[in-house]
């Protein structure tokens, strides 16, 4: 495929390019596929993920057609990946049945920022430095192996790693609003990091490291970014994993509520 934007005709299916993404068609039946370019350059495989499916009819046969039509029609493709809700079990069934593997279970869970309490807040946490970001890189490699990624064994756990590395370096480097972190005795033991959209805040990573967990640090973090987005938004969402206890209690605890419960499918092609 090129980038041009077009409509391929190819049998009984129809590929058209609408900017970054890819809308295949079989007669009322439509996947949209789109490049995962960050994944991919960190991860050294082409993954492509599926923003919307949409299905007249669960048939297993459809889904093989439009696997086997995508791996014709990009050929550098490795893998690809799906995110739903999941009470959509038909689908999900149907799509392992095919192939896709379970590699995660999402929740997402928030809280009005009417309902933050902002008291005993801790001293030890502070807004991330130029000279952290070298820590917390080395810091977040191995501190999120409940994350669907590591779950996939066709993926390298470095590779992975790296990706957390990288991810954390560009929230301290403006991908995030805000990085707080704890630090006691000039020792960096965790941070959070803060995004800020219209009327919504999100806690896109946290991580204590390994020396320090255990010591309610993981607690503190939240609760002073919650301290921090409170006049600035409406509301705070969060994503974690369903397997990832530590952190739903945390989460609850503060108040937060489970909005949505998800699956994360990948299938790789052969």
């Amino acid at each position: 495929m090129t980038d041009k934007k077009n409509i391929e005709k190819d049998g009984d299916f129809e590929l058209e390019k609408d900017g970054d993404s890819y809308i295949i068609r079989n007669s009322n039946n439509l996947f949209s596929i789109k490049k995962d370019e960050w994944d991919s350059r960190i991860l050294g495989v082409n993954i492509y993920k599926i923003d919307k499916i949409e299905l007249n009819s669960f048939n297993s046969n459809l889904i093989k057609m439009f696997l086997d039509f995508i791996k014709s029609k990009f050929n550098d493709i490795n893998c690809i990946t799906y995110k739903t809700e999941a009470i959509n079990f038909d689908l999900i069934n149907i799509l392992q049945g095919n192939g896709f593997s379970l590699v995660g279970m999402p929740i997402k869970l928030s809280i009005n920022s009417s309902e933050i309490k902002v008291d005993d807040l801790e001293p030890s946490i502070r807004l991330s430095e130029n000279d952290d970001i070298n820590v917390l890189a080395l810091m977040a490699r191995d501190s999120f192996l409940h994350a669907h990624r590591y779950n996939d064994k066709n993926l390298n756990k470095n590779k992975v790693d790296d990706l957390y590395s990288e991810w954390i370096k560009n929230s301290c480097n403006g991908r995030a609003n805000a990085v707080l972190v704890n630090e006691i005795n000039k020792s960096l033991n965790g941070f959070i990091a803060c995004n800020v959209n219209g009327d919504v805040g999100s806690i896109d990573l946290i991580a204590v490291s390994k020396k320090a967990r255990g010591k309610g640090i993981g607690q503190k973090l939240v609760l002073n970014s919650l301290a921090w987005f409170k006049n600035k938004v409406n509301k705070v969402e969060v994503y974690t994993e369903a397997i990832n206890y530590p952190s739903l209690r945390i989460y609850q605890n503060n108040g937060f509520k489970i909005d949505w419960i998800g699956a994360n499918l990948n299938y790789w092609f052969k």
